[in-house]
């Protein structure tokens, strides 16, 4: 690293430009690199090459290192995306103001001194910058002669139009952490930059095009790259693919499912809080939930209010560092969760309380649900009984002013995300002891923010003796009517009136699946002792199935005999806990949730390890038309690597001899087999 390189580390980094590329010349990257870091002024920069899968990548590492720039490497890509190759290079930044460029770009002396300037002054904002093209002829060859010509690169430039954003973008870090980066599905060409600008609008972003004269963007001439990508059917695809992403996603944040380059100082997307007090017997339960979420970018925040029980042990035994415990003085449910919001470190803060359950989707849904000019939304909920296992779906209506004015109530705390600096700014109210949660969801809507609904049921809440709407029913009531008559005093009975007459006019419920369907859905979910599920789990050899299962896991490779159907490699855990089905989810493996086979009575029929390959056989031989073949089943030792001990092979009667063979360990069923399975 160059003396330049060494002496950046020494101080904070105001600024990192980060430049995406592919087997791109070097000359170009060069001159890129080199107007950029001229440029930076009295401002300390990085600039970041971030090479996604060059054929011949040392040269461009030699380059790196003499120039003085960070250098990043992604292997094995099979397609170009800029928008992987940029989330690459700030996945290493330091910068506080994170700036994308291309490798074909060069810029004015005083440009990122100026436009770092202008992003401190007016940090809510996305900063864009208009190319201006030079003409054939005037290509890297040219500026590499002429490396200070910028007269007359200006006089022979053409300013580009509006409609293409990707020449240069800035945003804070923050900005850039809220909106989770460039959108990951973008390849081959086009489409990522608009993209993200709009994100950024719909965040709350200003979208601000520089303009000033010492600030100037120069395109190198070279072949058009769409030219080329045009040529192929599945080039052209791909970039019809491209902008239907960019015109009909409506959401902004991206890659919440899987940020494959996620920076490691990228805040969580939603923290989860839940305040306890003596629930330990509970909370194990509230938390396996979480840690059951189809989407894993979150942290677990526990305020302990004054809890005398064994509680810290049972949180601190899950051992995933993404679950944060604090006690504190008994002070109360309000404090509670103001220490829960000043803990927290994710952008939106999910609330759960400690007897509760989430369903497996719930933040997905609360995050693909947002929407601009909002701070969060709600859902609904299902109750269960704890002893019984009766559900009840809730549905609340969306939040409103007037619908919340007429009678006091909010929806189930339970089912709030909200961003976390709201809550922060709000704070519950440390004088309340019970309806908090109606207090401060009143003062939200007063102030005049906007919350959406997810129509969903994204928890499952819990009916039982020790509840706080069992054991202190009164004290709640009477929090809700006060926090209401605090909101209402000013109102004579004529607002009061029109209020009540607006609410029943625009109060509106979400659109919801079916009830059936949601409830039948929540109970596959709810505590071991409620459910009987089986645990289906996809079986590849990248992903091989562990062997540490409270249930019992059956495993096999299903072939049906013919090249056109491939194997089919099958594990289930039968009797699933929802231990599994965490272990289930952090081993990102694929799966699918069952409802065990009952017998009349409702008791589960009990399947031994063969029954039930039998069973999966079956479903393969309905699935694929292959009615009357015969099942033979053997223990075979795949090795370690896909861990599948039993081989299924559905074949026709005459090829069960060849297939047994003498000495032969298959065990043979036909179709008597399936009729006496039928008749029983």
């Amino acid at each position: 690293m160059s003396a330049r390189g060494e002496h950046s580390l020494l101080k904070s980094v105001e600024v990192s430009v980060v430049i995406g590329f592919r087997d791109w010349g070097l000359q170009r990257i060069r001159l890129a690199v080199e107007s950029i870091q001229r440029s930076f002024g009295r401002f300390n920069g990085e600039v970041i090459i971030s090479d996604y899968g060059s054929i011949e990548p040392k040269a461009n590492e030699a380059l790196a290192k003499e120039l003085g720039c960070r250098y990043v490497y992604t292997a094995g890509a099979e397609v170009w995306s800029r928008s992987r190759a940029l989330n690459a290079g700030f996945a290493v930044s330091s910068g506080k103001l994170l700036v994308s460029t291309d490798a074909d770009m060069v810029f004015s002396p005083k440009s990122f001194e100026k436009i770092v300037e202008t992003a401190i002054a007016q940090p809510q904002a996305a900063y864009f910058l208009q190319c201006r093209d030079l003409p054939q002829g005037m290509d890297d060859e040219w500026v590499a002669a002429n490396p200070s010509a910028w007269d007359e690169m200006e006089r022979n430039s053409r300013l580009r139009p509006r409609w293409g954003m990707g020449g240069m973008m800035a945003i804070s870090r923050r900005g850039f952490f809220e909106i989770r980066g460039f959108d990951e599905r973008f390849h081959t060409y086009g489409g990522e930059d608009l993209d993200f600008a709009k994100r950024a609008r719909r965040a709350g972003f200003k979208t601000v095009w520089v303009n000033d004269p010492d600030v100037r963007m120069y395109h190198m001439w070279h072949p058009s790259t769409r030219a080329i990508v045009d040529q192929t059917e599945e080039g052209r695809a791909t970039v019809e693919r491209n902008r239907d992403i960019v015109y009909n996603d409506e959401s902004f944040v991206r890659n919440y499912l899987h940020w494959e380059h996620k920076p490691k100082d990228a805040p969580p997307l939603v923290t989860v809080a839940m305040c306890t007090h003596n629930r330990a017997d509970l909370i194990g339960e509230s938390i396996q939930s979480v840690l059951f979420q189809s989407m894993q970018d979150f942290e677990i925040v526990i305020v302990d209010d004054g809890g005398e029980d064994n509680t810290r042990e049972v949180v601190e035994a899950f051992g995933d560092e993404r679950i944060r415990y604090f006690w504190q003085e008994n002070a109360g449910i309000s404090a509670a969760r103001n220490l829960a919001a000043e803990k927290s470190r994710g952008i939106y803060t999910a609330v759960l309380d400690d007897d509760d359950l989430m369903h497996p989707r719930r933040l997905e849904w609360h995050i693909a649900g947002l929407t601009p000019g909002t701070v969060g939304n709600v859902g609904s909920f299902v109750n269960f009984d704890d002893t019984t296992g009766e559900l009840k779906l809730i549905v609340s209506k969306v939040p409103s002013i007037e619908t919340a004015m007429e009678n006091g109530t909010a929806p189930g705390h339970s089912t709030w995300m909200l961003r976390t600096d709201v809550i922060r700014n709000l704070k519950y109210d440390e004088t309340l002891t019970s309806g908090v949660d109606n207090n401060i969801m009143l003062r939200l809507l007063r102030s005049g923010l906007k919350l959406t609904h997810v129509g969903k049921p994204v928890t499952f809440r819990r009916m039982h003796s020790r509840q706080v709407t069992v054991t202190d029913t009164d004290r709640q009531l009477a929090s809700a009517s006060s926090a209401l008559k605090f909101i209402q005093w000013h109102l004579n009975p004529g607002d009061l009136k029109n209020i009540a007459a607006e609410a029943k006019e625009s109060g509106e419920y979400p659109q919801t699946a079916p009830r059936d369907e949601m409830l039948s859905e929540a109970s596959l979910y709810l505590p071991d002792h409620l459910t009987s599920r089986d645990l289906v789990l996809a079986v590849t050899a990248g992903s091989p199935i562990p062997d540490e299962w409270v249930g019992e896991l059956v495993r096999a490779e299903i072939a049906a005999g013919t090249e056109e159907i491939p194997p089919v490699p099958l594990a289930i855990v039968k009797n699933a806990t929802f231990s599994d089905l965490v272990t289930a989810r952090q081993a990102n493996l694929e799966f699918n949730v069952m409802p065990r086979a009952m017998e009349s009575g409702g008791v589960p029929r009990h399947v031994g390890q063969i029954g039930l390959i039998l069973e999966s056989a079956s479903s393969v031989i309905a699935a694929e038309g292959l009615e009357g073949k015969f099942i033979l089943i053997k223990k075979v030792d795949f090795g370690d690597q896909l861990n599948l001990p039993w081989k299924v092979q559905i074949c026709d009667a005459d090829q069960v001899e060849a297939m047994v063979g003498e000495g032969s360990a298959w065990m043979i069923f036909g179709e008597d087999y399936w009729e006496k399975e039928s008749a029983d």
